[in-house]
């Protein structure tokens, strides 16, 4: 499935709802900016959300994927 954060295409699967609902309710447009910004001049960036759960946000030409980081 794919979901509009931030101004950023996003696919991702049912198991990073989690992910998806911290970038888009817990995080400020600025703090996630941050990770998107990582993931575009990096390649990808990896966060942790409130309640300590790990996630890499990939860059992929013009979008992002979230999945569980292990």
């Amino acid at each position: 499935m794919k979901t509009i954060i931030k101004g950023h295409t996003v696919s991702h699967e049912k198991d990073v709802a989690a992910g998806v609902r911290y970038l888009i309710y817990e995080l400020a447009a600025d703090e996630a900016k941050v990770f998107f910004d990582e993931a575009y001049n990096q390649g990808s960036a990896i966060f942790e959300d409130h309640m300590g759960y790990k996630y890499k946000l990939v860059h992929h030409g013009s979008e992002y994927q979230l999945v569980k980081h292990i």
